[in-house]
């Protein structure tokens, strides 16, 4: 493959910027992104882009990290690119917000490119500024396996897009090793980042394990095949929302707080656009997105049609029937101001804890589970989940003794009459919370993680305030469960 005659063609057909465009490359220094410097700068003139280059300094690698900004800064001053830099701790922002490694540092680091996009057009160094990132074609591969093992539709099968919003991606037809190829051809020195060797994160397993037993006892070409997929579900997706948002100009009006889509159009519908219907009012709403669950609940409202019947749902979200509408408002007050306390506002459905696994939270969030046979492989998961890096065991890390919880295992918000088990005897949940000054708003937005049903239910954890005394494991413990929270959304 001729990189350069591919990238200039691609570019044109998938990208192709206003003449005159700023892109600001992120550049770690590795592979990929030492590439994509690389030709952006070689082809700058023929594209008519301005190029300059981004790096994000993580705090995680220790010395090694500092060097690859100083070797980014080298090969900048060398090529005569600018050259932005910061620096953060991505560790200690990790603790204080409760976020994974991987999700902290995402946060941040787009964040610094964001900010240095801003500040340039602000300074005038050009028009129109755009990020480019060196996602390539085997990242499109993990990204769309790893969104079908979550549990995603359409628009998660697409992966990722060449141009969404401020961002390019430039690199989605060409694959590592062809990008390895052409770093040796240029006679370029890419620095390695280790983390990227150790099996700690879902993303890392996926590559290296998944991935290959996929290539060895199944498919050769499921990188291939993955990608193909998304181009597929791309397009799909870009003619169904094309058709939701036709549907949502006859369909739908705006009232207080909210939307109310014509009942009777609604339901001719295709079960498809119905279910895009109900997401794109929630989106309007709230800015968030429904869970599967939740969006089936609606449909089964609206297809009920009875005038008065409402469903509470997350993010303060609220939906009802009202004559000949099906309406979604945001409105929710869970708590009297005068007497504090919880008003009558209905329930989200429990969610199935996946036991091991992954089970996705309708705000964005999702709790691993795994299974641990010894104590040493319960230590191993610990730190794995994040639990030596300040994630702290308890809070957003916990285990215990599996043997001890009674199925089925759920994730639920609050509701009155809830107890928890805090060593020296039973509190009321409402209590325990006041005691540990969570703030009243945000009460109702805690995720529960449960065990049994019934009178026999216990609240297990409350992940981001505490671990309960139920299921905890002592010396006599055989199988242990290790669960933590990733706040995605």
């Amino acid at each position: 493959m001729d990189i350069l005659k591919s990238f200039e063609k691609n570019w044109r057909e998938n990208i192709a910027l206003p003449a005159g465009t700023l892109v600001l490359a992120a550049c770690s220094g590795g592979i990929d992104s030492l590439a994509l410097l690389d030709i952006l700068d070689v082809l700058k003139d023929r594209l008519g882009i301005q190029v300059a280059a981004a790096h994000f300094e993580h705090g995680i690698r220790g010395q090694a990290s500092l060097e690859d900004a100083d070797f980014v800064r080298e090969f900048c001053r060398r090529r005569g690119i600018d050259c932005h830099v910061d620096f953060a701790s991505v560790p200690e922002e990790a603790a204080r917000s409760g976020e994974s490694l991987e999700t902290a540092a995402r946060r941040l680091r787009y964040d610094f490119l964001r900010q240095t996009a801003a500040r340039l057009v602000r300074q005038e160094v050009a028009a129109h500024v755009v990020i480019a990132t060196a996602h390539h074609r085997d990242d499109q591969a993990e990204t769309v396996l790893m969104h079908l093992i979550r549990g995603t539709g359409v628009r998660g099968l697409g992966g990722i897009r060449a141009g969404q919003g401020d961002l390019v991606r430039p690199l989605l037809f060409a694959g590592k090793k062809e990008l390895a190829a052409y770093c040796q051809l240029r006679q370029l020195c890419p620095r390695h980042d280790a983390t990227n060797d150790e099996a700690d994160c879902f993303r890392n397993r996926l590559r290296l394990k998944l991935l290959p037993l996929l290539v060895e006892e199944y498919n050769p070409a499921i990188g291939d095949a993955l990608c193909q997929l998304a181009d597929l579900a791309q397009a799909d997706e870009d003619y169904l929302q094309h058709s939701m948002e036709s549907c949502w100009q006859e369909l739908a009006r705006e009232r207080a707080q909210g939307f109310d889509l014509a009942l009777e159009g609604f339901l001719r519908q295709p079960l498809a656009m119905q279910r895009r219907l109900v997401q794109q009012a929630a989106w309007q709403a709230s800015g968030s997105q429904l869970s599967y669950v939740q969006v089936q609940s609606v449909l089964q409202l609206a297809k009920n049609g009875r005038t008065g019947a409402e469903l509470q749902l997350s993010f303060g979200l609220r939906a009802g029937i009202s004559y000949d509408f099906l309406y979604i408002i945001k409105k929710t007050i869970p708590f009297s101001e005068n007497n504090g306390k919880m008003d009558s506002v209905g329930e989200i459905e429990k969610i199935p804890l996946q036991v091991p696994g992954i089970t996705r939270l309708p705000d964005g969030g999702s709790i691993v589970a795994e299974l641990a046979a010894s104590a040493a492989q319960l230590n191993r998961l610990c730190r794995s989940a994040g639990a030596d890096e300040g994630r702290g065991i308890g809070r957003w890390v916990v285990y215990g003794d599996w043997n001890k919880c009674n199925q089925p295992l759920t994730v639920r918000h609050r509701r009155k009459g809830d107890r928890v088990n805090v060593g020296s005897g039973h509190k009321k949940l409402k209590d325990f919370l006041i005691d540990s000054r969570i703030p009243r708003l945000q009460r109702d937005r805690l995720w529960l993680v449960t065990c049994g049903s019934g009178e026999e239910e216990r609240i297990l954890w409350i992940p981001g305030v505490r671990r309960f005394d139920e299921a905890a494991s002592d010396e006599q413990t055989k199988n242990f469960f290790i669960f933590h929270m990733n706040n995605e959304g």
